[in-house]
């Protein structure tokens, strides 16, 4: 699956009443990248300027399902505006919404622009053009962006359920992803560094990516970081008594060094191995900076344990 970008101007064609109107399939002009497009593509559908700059952003996620071909002047429907706007000379790419978001809540170009890979390209910064291909980073970059800010409206799944798409503490989730990690334990860093690189189409119902707490969260990253801190507390000096779970292994929780709600990773260089005492002061506690500072200064050292 490769991943685009379809910009769009206001004053060529309405997406923002479409959307809110349930169109939920929109024929979408291609003039670049034609022959790169295929069907099963995802593509981030981006609002330009136009006359109302608090439109400007990502309006939905959609995939392609028909290449680029020639419309019939009878397929162009009543969202375009004016005669001119049709580009009936162009080719036009078939795409079906996947998410979208309510009119007014979309992801907006300032919170894009806080991600310095994605602020770095000129589709999200007013380049002329029409269609834009990302990279693997940049579309995951985008997506996590997605889902932490967008209370999506979803048709079609991106992210394997459960989700948790209010944002509160799933449990069903917690528990799916608490038995994904338990399943991965087993292997060496080295991979579960490989699985971490896989795509996710490429990976399997244990491996797969799924959405805890509004937040997407991947398997392999926590077992990355249980295996790698040899399921022991990375807090320094830490001597609190750790259970032992029901698998036979030391209970501890993965804690993310910049919590994901303030804009961090689940990546591993984000993450350290806690004991449950150590974890909630983390978050709670008033020597929160002092424990943060610890685990920042841990995640820098270059080695990592042999395996």
């Amino acid at each position: 699956m490769k991943n685009f970008v379809f910009l769009n101007l206001p004053e060529s064609f309405r997406l923002v009443e479409a959307l809110a109107d349930g169109k939920r399939d929109f024929w979408w002009r291609t003039t670049r990248l034609k022959n790169d497009i295929d069907v099963g593509d995802r593509v981030f559908m981006w609002q330009g300027k136009g006359k109302d700059e608090k439109f400007r952003g990502v309006h939905a996620i959609a995939t392609v399902t028909e290449k680029p071909r020639r419309l019939a002047p009878s397929e162009f429907d009543d969202y375009w505006v004016g005669e001119q706007s049709k580009a009936f000379e162009d080719e036009h790419t078939r795409l079906r919404i996947l998410e979208y978001a309510e009119k007014g809540r979309h992801l907006r170009q300032g919170l894009i622009h806080t991600v310095p890979q994605l602020k770095a390209r000129g589709v999200f910064d007013g380049a002329q053009g029409v269609n834009f291909n990302l990279s693997p980073d940049e579309a995951d970059e985008l997506i996590d962006l997605w889902r932490l800010h967008v209370n999506a409206k979803v048709v079609g799944a991106i992210v394997r359920q459960p989700t948790d798409v209010e944002g509160k503490f799933d449990e069903s989730a917690r528990d799916q992803l608490e038995r994904q990690v338990t399943s991965l334990q087993d292997k060496s860093l080295d991979e579960l560094e490989r699985i971490i690189a896989k795509a996710p189409k490429d990976r399997d119902e244990k491996t797969s990516k799924l959405v805890v707490a509004g937040h997407p969260r991947d398997p392999a990253v926590a077992a990355y970081a249980r295996v790698r801190a040899g399921n022991q507390c990375e807090v320094d000096g830490c001597e609190i008594p750790l259970f032992e779970t029901k698998f036979g292994r030391r209970f501890v929780e993965v804690h993310h060094i910049v919590p994901l709600g303030e804009g961090g990773k689940d990546r591993i260089e984000n993450v350290a191995c806690v004991c449950p005492s150590h974890h909630r002061e983390a978050h709670h506690g008033k020597n929160w900076r002092l424990i943060q500072a610890g685990l920042k200064e841990l995640r820098s050292r270059p080695d990592r344990p042999t395996h």
